[in-house]
């Protein structure tokens, strides 16, 4: 054993990672395994060709003849093609494997790794300490599983990633590795999903957001509910299958809690007498502005600024309430305007997750969720009713009915299987697997209980009913009553202060100064599309004048320099070119063609270029969007 080797491939890593492999045994207990109770007792002996090996509980981790050759035959049956690659190795016992691996060019290597006393004995035999410089290896290890690989690949968007097993680590706790497959797997997906959202949405998101401006100027924020609901109970309701069977239970038990729904959960509450006091909505597609059109209650508005801003200019429906922050930049011209935050909602992916969060910031003593099913339940895609089945009464034909509507949605996606409550099993996919893990994820600092009727079980979030969480006495109800009551009383309070939250002069001000410096902004983009374009004709036709590329590249890193100088403008207008962004730091290149790809200059050309077009139309669009909004103003 080398102590050399250890201290240099320790100075090589981040100080809290090198602290966490020195001393495995702080955190090995418990963290990674619920029935291990006491850590490993193991020894190292030598194979029969001398290097170490290891046995552990009558496994053998690696050979106990010849663990080099043993490793050197199983990374020969790994692909490689002289590409860029990814080897994402769960488990690697004492890291025999890693040296020929690293042998490859173009590689990268993310050694994933729930036991760390394998990766300090490794360490002792390995110098790993200049490809962890390079980052051509990269430990994952202890708390954060997901953000660590999330951060790994990140700018490695379009490399293949090979996933590598290690046998004997896998036959000594299958099921401690099997989790760091299953974590990459979801982080894999929701990276994709992440990346097909921003790209589908981001051209509306930056629309409604502008759209929205004099609407929302008139909404309180946010802010204003946090902590108002402290000693009563939230109920957010959800649009799942199972919400009808919940109707009898929240009319029952209606006045000893606030009623905190989703958008896509009103006409079903409106069906059936059932009014929320508080309804949030956050989905950017027009089509959502059909869930509130024909509501004709007193619930208030809890707006995203990204939502559709059809849904507030309809006659009918919910025109009055409270708008949250956005991390989008281009809410900052509304938040300069106000007399203090406008507060923040956490995000999950979906309407039910900010509900639930939201819930929480009020500061009620428990929060009860309804209609979360996050399952295809009997069958179903949505509730009855919440598939705007008054736009289905119009569409429906011979050739299509609602039936069928219902079909299409089950089958969108690849089918999962998830357990119930009662260890039953219902369908649902992997969009709705996010979100319960984000439920799943965020539950230990949540007063969460679910009162869903059926559906997938949220695991660390307790299942009751509602018989059993809310009172039958008559004098607990009316004081539960009472103190519901006032918590409403203080939310339309809220909205009734005369001195509006924003200033709208200061927004008028905001908007102007800002189509005024679009107007300077398009002038240098343009000149920068102008020669980003002659750059790239050059290279592509081979056809490069030493001369006037020379001239065109000076005044390409001026321009550059110029446009890099408008941070603000940037981070407004960066809304609007997400795919752009990704195919530059994320290699999402689906953009570039394969004789870009394959030539490097070329490459950097197009990427270039295609910046220079994305931000030409963004200022553009995203002018000519503030401009209506500012004549709506005057």
């Amino acid at each position: 054993m080398n102590e050399f080797y250890l201290e240099k491939n320790l100075a090589a890593l981040p100080s809290q990672l090198a602290a966490l492999i020195q001393n495995p045994e702080k955190n090995f207990e418990g963290l990674h395994s619920q029935n291990l109770k006491t850590n490993p007792t193991y020894q190292l002996t030598k194979s029969k060709v001398g290097d170490p090996t290891l046995e552990l509980d009558g496994v053998w981790i690696h050979s106990r003849f010849d663990p080099k050759k043993e490793a050197e035959r199983f990374a020969t049956e790994l692909p490689h093609d002289g590409s860029e690659r990814i080897y994402l190795l769960f488990g690697a016992g004492l890291g025999y494997i890693i040296p020929y691996l690293l042998e490859r060019e173009k590689v990268t290597i993310i050694w994933m790794e729930p036991y760390q006393f394998f990766i300090k004995e490794s360490f002792q035999i390995f110098d790993f300490s200049k490809p962890l410089l390079d980052e051509k290896l990269i430990l994952i290890t202890g708390e954060g599983l997901e953000d660590q690989l999330s951060e790994a690949v990140k700018g490695k968007g379009t490399h293949p990633i090979s996933f590598v097993p290690h046998r004997g680590s896998w036959q000594w706790r299958e099921s401690d590795y099997l989790k760091l497959r299953h974590t990459a797997e979801q982080m894999f997906h929701k990276k994709d999903v992440n990346l097909a959202t921003l790209t589908r949405f981001e051209k509306i998101w930056a629309k409604n957001i502008c759209y929205n401006l004099p609407e929302l100027s008139k909404f309180r924020p946010v802010s204003d509910l946090f902590g108002i609901a402290e000693g009563i109970s939230i109920v957010v309701c959800g649009a799942g299958p199972s919400l009808s069977e919940s109707i009898p239970d929240l009319t029952k038990y209606r006045n000893q809690f606030l009623l905190l729904a989703v958008d896509t959960a009103l006409p079903i509450l409106n069906s059936f007498g059932v009014e929320p006091d508080l309804i949030f909505s956050v989905d950017p597609q027009a089509l959502n502005s059909q869930y509130l059109e024909d509501d004709s209650g007193n619930g208030i508005l809890i707006f995203d600024p990204t939502s559709t801003y059809i849904s507030l200019r309809l006659e009918k429906g919910p025109n009055k309430g409270f708008v949250t922050s956005s991390p989008f930049p281009l809410i900052g011209l509304l938040e300069r305007t106000g007399f203090s935050e406008i507060g923040s909602v956490p995000f999950g992916g979906s309407v039910s997750t900010n509900a639930a969060s939201l819930a929480t910031l009020m500061g009620a003593k428990s929060v009860f969720l309804v209609g979360q099913d996050l399952s295809f339940t009997k069958g179903l895609a949505h509730s009855k009713g919440a598939v705007l089945e008054e736009r289905l009464n119009y569409l429906e034909s011979r050739k299509f009915r609602r039936e069928k509507h219902n079909y299409k949605q089950l089958f969108a996606l690849p089918q999962k299987k998830v357990t119930g409550n009662l260890e039953e099993t219902y369908i649902t996919n992997e969009k709705m697997l996010i979100f319960k893990k984000w439920f799943e994820d965020h539950a230990k600092e949540n007063p969460w209980t679910n009162l869903t009727k059926f559906g997938a079980k949220l695991e660390g979030i307790p299942h009751s009913n509602f018989e059993k969480e809310f009172a039958s006495d008559e004098g607990e109800i009316k004081t539960q009553t009472n103190l519901v009551q006032s918590v409403r009383n203080r939310i339309q309070s809220q909205l009734k202060i005369e001195n509006p939250f924003f200033d709208q002069k200061q927004l008028v001000s905001e908007i102007r100064s800002t189509t005024e410096a679009l107007s300077e902004f398009v002038s240098t983009v343009k000149r920068g599309l102008v020669v980003s374009q002659r750059i790239y004709n050059q290279i592509q036709r081979n056809q490069i004048n030493p001369k006037t590329f020379s001239e065109d590249i000076k005044q390409m890193d001026s321009i550059d320099e110029q446009v890099s100088g408008k941070k603000g403008l940037n981070e407004i207008l960066s809304l609007g070119i997400q795919r752009v962004i990704l195919t530059i730091t994320e290699g999402y290149d689906d953009n570039l063609t394969l004789e870009e790809k394959e030539n490097a200059q070329l490459g950097v050309a197009k990427k270039s270029l295609l910046l220079y077009e994305g931000l030409y139309e963004s200022v553009r669009s995203t002018k000519r969007m503030l401009t209506k909004s500012l004549y709506r103003m005057l």
